[in-house]
C-alpha cells in the first residue's frame, strides 16, 4: 500500500496550517500521509490566490484567508493541532493563540525568539494540558539515539570535545534561500545561528546527553549578512563549554560531582564563500558532527537529515573502526523509509495518545538551547532577536471556548 493510500483512523489527530510554507511538505504534509492518525485537514493564508493553489498542490481540504485567516484556523473546533510554519518572529504569539484556543502545537524551530517566550509557551501547554513541541526535528530519528548511546555507554571514555559544522557553499545558497527570505531579517528573528544553527547546537547537546543546561560561551564571530550586517549574520563561528553527564558505568551510589566540562565548537553558514584565487572554487556543503571521547571518536554524517543518508563512524584508539547505520529503533519502531520529520511526528501523536515516544525533549531543553542562541549573540557583539510586541492577554479575548476533540 502506497502511503498516501493509508486507512485514516477516525479519530486522527486534524492538523491545520498557519502559512503555505515551503518547508510544510517535507516537515508535515508528507509524513502525513503514511501515519492512519494525522489528517492534515486545513492551511491559513492571507493571499486567498496563493492559499488555494497550495491547497490544491497539496489535497488539503480547507482554505482560510484574509486578514482573519489564522485566527479563523486556531478557532476552527475541527482542528486539533496546529502546525505554526510562520517566520520567527512570529511563533511566540500564534503559538500562544493556539494553545488558548485549545489546540496542540508543532511549532518550527526555534520556538521563540527568546527563552522567556519560550517559557511562557510551554507554561500555558502544562497548564491547560495540551502539546508543545519544537519541530527539531533531527533529534527524533534513531541515528542520533544510536550515537547518544554509543557516547553514554562509556565504552570510549568521556567526552574530551565536539566540532559540528553545517553550512551551504554561496554557489547554492539560492537553491534554499530566497533574496528576501525571512530568515534574513532582522524583525522576523533572522539570522544563521536563528536558523541553521539550532541543528549543531541541538545536535551537540543531544549526542553528549547536556542538553537540559545551557552552553558557556567563550567566543563567538559572525559575518553579516549583506542584507543587514550589523544585525543579521551570515555565518556564525562559536566555541564553547558543555557539561556533560559522566557515563552511566563509570557512577556510584556516593558519587556527588556528576558532571564534567567539555569543549566544543560550531560553525553554520548560510553561503561559504569559495576557495581559491578570487574564491571561484566551490567548496562541498558541510554537515557531520565529530565527539573526541578519551579512547576513541564518534562521528555523525548527516545528522541533519539522517533519514536521507547518515553514517556513524566508530573509531576507538585501539581497534578497528566501524561504521553503522540506525533507520529504526532497536525495539523495531519505525521504518527505513521515515525521514526525520516522519518520526518527529510519530512521537507528536504519541504525546497526544499519552503514549511514550522513544525521545521527546522536554521543555527544560528548548528554554538552555535558546539562553545559549541568545548567549552566542551577545557574545559575538549582535543584539538578541527582539521580543514580539504581541501580548499574551489579547489571546483570551479573541480565542474560541471550544476545547481540542482529542481527550
Amino acid at each position: 500500500m502506497r502511503s498516501s493510500q493509508v486507512v485514516k483512523s477516525p479519530s486522527a489527530v486534524r492538523f491545520g496550517i498557519l502559512g503555505a510554507a515551503r518547508i510544510a511538505p517535507n516537515a508535515l504534509i508528507t509524513p502525513a500521509q503514511s501515519h492512519t492518525e494525522v489528517v492534515i485537514a486545513a492551511v491559513a493564508c492571507r493571499d486567498e490566490r496563493r492559499g488555494m493553489e497550495y491547497a490544491k498542490k497539496h489535497r488539503i481540504t480547507r482554505t482560510f484567508s484574509g486578514v482573519e485567516a489564522y485566527h479563523k484556523l486556531i478557532a476552527d473546533p475541527d482542528l486539533d493541532a496546529v502546525y505554526i510554519a510562520l517566520p520567527n518572529g512570529l511563533h511566540f504569539e500564534w503559538a500562544l493563540r493556539a494553545l488558548q484556543a485549545g489546540k496542540h502545537v508543532l511549532i518550527e524551530k526555534p520556538t521563540t525568539n527568546t527563552a522567556e517566550e519560550a517559557r511562557e509557551i510551554f507554561a500555558l501547554a502544562h497548564e491547560k494540558g495540551l502539546v508543545a513541541l519544537e519541530a527539531m526535528h533531527s533529534i527524533f530519528h534513531p541515528a542520533l539515539q544510536r550515537a547518544r548511546d554509543i557516547v553514554a555507554s562509556g565504552d570510549l571514555g568521556k567526552v574530551k570535545g565536539v566540532i559540528a559544522d553545517f553550512a551551504l557553499p554561496s554557489v547554492m545558497s539560492s537553491l534554499f534561500f530566497q533574496r528576501d527570505d525571512p530568515r534574513f531579517q532582522y524583525d522576523l528573528g533572522g539570522g544563521c545561528m536563528m536558523d541553521m544553527g539550532v541543528y549543531p547546537l541541538a545536535a551537540a547537546r543531544f549526542m553528549t546527553s547536556s542538553d537540559t543546561i545551557p552552553l558557556t560561551i567563550n567566543t563567538a564571530e559572525a559575518i553579516g549578512h549583506a542584507l543587514d550586517p550589523s544585525r543579521v549574520d551570515r555565518s556564525m563561528h562559536a566555541t564553547f563549554t558543555l557539561s556533560v553527564p559522566l557515563p552511566t558505568s563509570s557512577t556510584t551510589d556516593t558519587d556527588t560531582d556528576t558532571r564534567y566540562e567539555a569543549a566544543g565548537e560550531l560553525t553554520v553558514d548560510f553561503a561559504m564563500p569559495g576557495r581559491g584565487p578570487f574564491g571561484v572554487l566551490p567548496r562541498m556543503p558541510k554537515n557531520e558532527i565529530s565527539i573526541q571521547l578519551e579512547r576513541g571518536d564518534v562521528l555523525v554524517y548527516n545528522f541533519v537529515s539522517p533519514g536521507a543518508f547518515h553514517y556513524i563512524r566508530v573509531t576507538p584508539n585501539k581497534g578497528r573502526t566501524r561504521f553503522e547505520q540506525a533507520y529504526t529503533f532497536k525495539d523495531g519502531r519505525g521504518a527505513k523509509s521515515w525521514s526525520s520529520y516522519r518520526y518527529q511526528l510519530e512521537a507528536f501523536v504519541d504525546k497526544v495518545r499519552d503514549r511514550k515516544p522513544p525521545v521527546w525533549p522536554e521543555a527544560v531543553t528548548v528554554l538552555t538551547e535558546l539562553e545559549s542562541i541568545e548567549r552566542v549573540y551577545a557574545k559575538a557583539g549582535l543584539p538578541a532577536r527582539s521580543m514580539s510586541s504581541y501580548k499574551p492577554e489579547e489571546a483570551v479575548k479573541a480565542a474560541g471556548t471550544a476545547p481540542a476533540r482529542v481527550p
